[in-house]
């Protein structure tokens, strides 16, 4: 472990450096330094893990020295001197996260004891640090463990006798008899893009599948032999739950990558063992619809349900209308309508139609009733709904017709994305995905997705990839750190992984970006 003391006073930089029995509380290093500018050079080139700096000194003053130094070693432990007690030298220590806030003459014993104090922290942070690591490591080669095996079941590699015992049961915490359907997500036809990229984006689909399905215990996720994302996907409450729940997966992939997928759906089945079979009827229905410009493929004759529900959709229509006037009623009417939604299972595509016809009819009802100017807006709201998803169509749906019968009640969208941005600043080296971010902020994925994106110009995924990678190229270029240490600190378990995404932003690995600062 490496400490800086930096103090403009000889004396006192030399009596601390001699006075101080080092080596006996775990600092082999100790360099000194005269001024704020030759401590700031020292840090760039060792990195000391401790500095003991003094406030008021020429040049650059230590509260200026802290900040630039946090910029190089965030982690780093700091211990300020200063001869004046005063409180605006406190009030921004604390906001520089300063760890000790000592008063000259220092007492020996008491600068001993904060060393040994931030020793003993940093020590106790390395051993988590190193714990975190192992059981990162552990988990993750326990899940790849498991989609090898259910990838090589599916492809008949296995029999279901030699990966579904008792042992597989207590290793993973699945019911033997959990009904279940194979989803297989096609990954984009593309032209002109260079396998290493294809590759990165059909990783990144996986991701995202794995952040929306496996870790909110609705499946599991996994490549087959042919590098095709599958979804084991658990079926709780009947197929339509599990369409709706695909719907919206294919709906925040689209946004956040530009890009067309088909996902195509087996029969529902009871057991692992079965999923062989829904696995191979999904096999098939990709073959059979393979040039279908549907999103979604499923086995089901839907042409009565639709018919039912365009004659629920009218009727509810009529009552809106008829009841203009008490918002109350039309409101509740609407409740309804997104009710009817889900239970009748109606595609995203055809949802925006629905409300705009909603929207529209009530519109002019109003104008007719109120003698009221036609104003701008219907067609912004047309503009909105043009764009959006299942989720965000009905919340602004319902925010039009409150803001035409009861008044305005917009929301701000540009504070729940600084919201965001700070949770994902906060967050950058866990698992953070749409999913776990919509519900940090109270939001469906969906209407979270598709606003961040109109907001920002950027899908949620991309501007957290692009924090990572900025976090990853300021590692790089003031740290030693191990390339897979870094991708862990920056919320990647798989290093290769890290590198392609790197590569992707950058256009060269992490190693020959640190060459060129070397």
């Amino acid at each position: 472990m490496k400490a800086l003391i930096v103090d403009d006073e000889k004396m006192i930089r030399i009596g601390i450096q001699k006075v101080i029995r080092w080596e006996e509380i775990g600092i082999e290093q100790v360099f000194t330094a005269a001024s704020g500018k030759e401590a700031y050079e020292i840090v760039e080139e060792e990195k000391p893990e401790i500095m003991v700096t003094d406030i008021n000194m020429a040049e650059m003053s230590g509260l200026d020295l802290i900040e630039l130094v946090k910029s190089i070693v965030p982690e780093m432990r700091i211990i300020v001197l200063t001869g004046y007690d005063r409180f605006e030298y406190a009030r921004q220590c604390l906001r520089l996260s300063v760890q000790e806030f000592l008063l000259k003459p220092i007492d020996e014993e008491v600068l001993t004891q904060t060393l040994k104090k931030q020793v003993q922290y940093l020590e106790e942070l390395k051993e988590a640090e190193g714990e975190t690591n192992v059981s990162r490591a552990r988990a993750a080669a326990k899940q790849y463990e498991l989609e090898k095996k259910l990838s090589d079941y599916l492809h008949g590699k296995i029999t279901g006798q030699e990966i579904f015992t008792e042992e597989f049961y207590r290793e993973y915490p699945y019911d033997s008899g959990q009904s279940m359907q194979a989803v297989i997500i096609r990954p984009p036809q593309f032209v002109h893009h260079l396998q290493e990229e294809e590759e990165y984006i059909s990783q990144s689909i996986r991701n995202i599948c794995i952040g929306f399905i496996d870790a909110q215990g609705k499946g599991i996720t996994l490549a087959d032999h042919d590098g095709r994302t599958v979804i084991l996907y658990f079926v709780q409450n009947g197929a339509p739950e599990a369409l709706k729940d695909i719907k919206k997966l294919t709906e925040i992939l689209k946004d956040e990558y530009n890009v067309t997928l088909k996902a195509v759906m087996g029969s529902v089945v009871n057991g692992f063992r079965n999923i062989t079979v829904s696995y191979n009827d999904a096999c098939l229905l990709l073959e059979k619809n393979k040039n279908d410009f549907h999103e979604i493929v499923q086995n089901r004759n839907l042409q009565r349900r639709d018919k039912l529900f365009k004659e629920v959709f009218s009727e509810m229509k009529a009552a809106m209308c008829a009841n203009v006037g008490n918002a109350d009623c039309v409101m509740k009417i609407y409740e309804r309508f997104k009710q009817a939604l889900e239970s009748y299972s109606v595609p995203g595509e055809d949802v925006s139609m629905c409300c705009y016809e909603l929207a529209s009819s009530v519109y002019f009802v109003y104008l007719s009733d109120s003698k009221s100017s036609a104003d701008d807006r219907l067609p912004s709201f047309m503009k909105i709904l043009m764009n959006a998803g299942r989720e965000e169509a009905c919340e602004m749906t319902e925010i039009f017709l409150q803001n035409l019968l009861q008044g305005d009640e917009e929301k701000e969208a540009h504070q729940v994305v600084t919201k965001a941005k700070r949770y994902i600043k906060e967050h950058l080296a866990e698992e953070t995905s749409v999913s776990s971010l919509a519900s940090a902020l109270y939001l469906t994925p969906n209407y979270f997705s598709r606003l961040f994106k109109r907001v920002t110009g950027e899908g949620c995924n991309e501007y957290i990839v692009q924090e990572r990678i900025e976090k990853a190229k300021l590692l790089l270029k003031t740290t030693n750190l191990r390339t897979n240490r870094i991708a862990a600190m920056i919320g990647y378990r798989d290093t290769n992984y890290f590198s392609l995404a790197f590569k992707k932003k950058t256009g060269m690995s992490p190693t020959k970006f640190r060459e060129q600062y070397r």
